[in-house]
């Protein structure tokens, strides 16, 4: 395999005899037992001036990540974006070389890795050929880089690293100091998952019937074989006493009202992760108070977010990477990054308007309506375009050939004897003896 100068590895501890330790040592992120508390302290040293460290708060990144709620609605931002194929194009024509390497599999992670920029604060990647001169990239681990002091650091808690200027054709795209939109979602899925631990234990508490055992109070060896049983039979709540006891069991007053409560408090924490991911609610979960018009007012503003999420991307391509392309060997002068295709439209909706335009009197782009409308161009277009032109001119030259009667042609109001002559037309049937009248 040809070796890459001055590519960052990333690697663990274990290395081979006569092996170095690599550029970026990774170490198993802790993901678990975080609270309120651990939250405003790891922010707190990350947003440090002099000694900042994300390693702490980064690992709670992760942890977020297990919440079903807020990686569902991540994914489905995240395919706003890779759903539309790019392709580079110079002079209005593909560039098949550089093409090629955007219909991989990697570019679309890259996408990906691009928007995660928003959530993380920060994306670093450095882009290489592998032995065939395909392009390929790798994500650097965000906890060892440094983006203040611009430094590679082997280990996650280090001051110090190498400077990234050791590293040719690396992309760094989000800001020096920002904590992204992941640092804004930490408390609601901490406050989420601190209502479903406390949930749980209300379904466990009382959920579940509860099992009563006595026993004499100078039996030991009966107690023994009770608690044994009860170990058997099942996980659900035992209170095992002795007959001379008393027991009483005292319930929650309404179950199923404390029981919404939790559920409300959940929901709530959800939709205000849906709002900051995709900007709306009804697009992800429908609530009883949702309707059509509302559901379509909250797709159309997921759908501008998701158009300025391609933008970003394709604004990185034009603007940040084309030097990297050039470094590789990729020819990007003269050609641009686009859109192979446009946004999804509804049919019903794009075709009212054309209809309305084209009575309004104004011409339309056959080659237009095809694209937008996604329909194949026939082979024989300009045979058939012949034949229904054709055929409108022959219905113009049979309206205007047909000949009006003299009297049609006489103004409605030019005098009375001309009005009664069309009304004796028009009542032709009806009988003639009757009252006459002048009008």
């Amino acid at each position: 395999m040809k070796k890459n100068k001055n590519k960052i590895t990333q690697g663990g501890m274990l290395v081979s005899n006569g092996q170095r330790l690599p550029d970026v040592v990774l170490q198993m992120p802790e993901i678990f037992l975080f609270d309120m508390k651990a939250y405003m302290s790891s922010v707190t040293l990350a947003k440090s001036i002099d000694y900042s460290n994300r390693a702490r708060l980064y690992d709670m990144y992760e942890s977020a990540m297990l919440d079903l709620h807020l990686s569902g609605t991540l994914d489905k931002r995240l395919r706003g974006v890779t759903r539309f194929p790019i392709e580079f194009r110079r002079d209005g024509k593909p560039d098949e070389v550089i093409n090629a390497q955007l219909r991989s599999p990697w570019f679309k992670q890259l996408r990906k890795d691009l928007i995660m920029s928003e959530f993380w604060g920060f994306t670093l990647l450095q882009f290489y050929t592998d032995e065939n001169g395909n392009l390929r990239y790798d994500l650097i681990d965000r906890k060892h880089y440094n983006p203040i002091r611009r430094e590679i650091l082997r280990f996650q808690n280090d001051q110090q690293g190498l400077s990234i200027e050791n590293f040719p054709n690396c992309l760094f795209v989000g800001t020096e100091r920002g904590l992204g939109i992941f640092a804004e979602l930490m408390p609601a899925v901490l406050y989420k998952r601190g209502d479903m631990a406390d949930w749980a234990q209300f379904c466990n508490i009382f959920g579940m019937p509860i099992r009563e055992y006595t026993y004499d109070a100078g039996d030991e060896t009966a107690r023994k074989r009770l608690i044994a049983d009860a170990r058997r039979q099942g996980s659900n709540a035992v209170y095992i006493h002795p007959k001379d006891s008393e027991l009483t069991l005292i319930e929650a007053g309404n179950k199923t009202g404390s029981s919404d409560l939790y559920r409300t408090f959940a929901d709530y924490w959800d939709s205000k992760i849906s709002i900051r991911i995709l900007g709306n609610t009804l697009t992800t979960d429908a609530k009883e108070t949702g309707t059509q018009s509302l559901g379509t007012v909250h797709k159309e503003e997921e759908d501008d977010m998701n158009a300025d999420d391609r933008d970003f991307i394709l604004n990185i391509l034009n603007y940040d990477m084309r030097p990297i392309f050039t470094s590789l060997g990729f020819n990007t002068e003269g050609g641009e990054f686009v859109y192979a295709r446009k946004e999804k439209i509804e049919p019903t909706k794009h075709i009212g308007i054309v209809e309305k335009l084209q009575d309004m009197g104004l011409p339309m782009d056959d080659d237009w309506l095809y694209e937008t409308f996604c329909v194949e161009k026939p082979k024989d277009y300009k045979q058939q375009k012949a034949q229904k032109e054709a055929e409108k001119q022959a219905v113009r030259d049979s309206l205007n050939n047909t000949t009006v009667p003299e009297t049609e042609k006489q103004p409605l109001n030019s005098d009375k004897t001309a009005f009664k002559n069309r009304l004796s037309r028009f009542f032709g049937i009806a009988p003639t003896i009757g009252a006459d009248t002048d009008f």
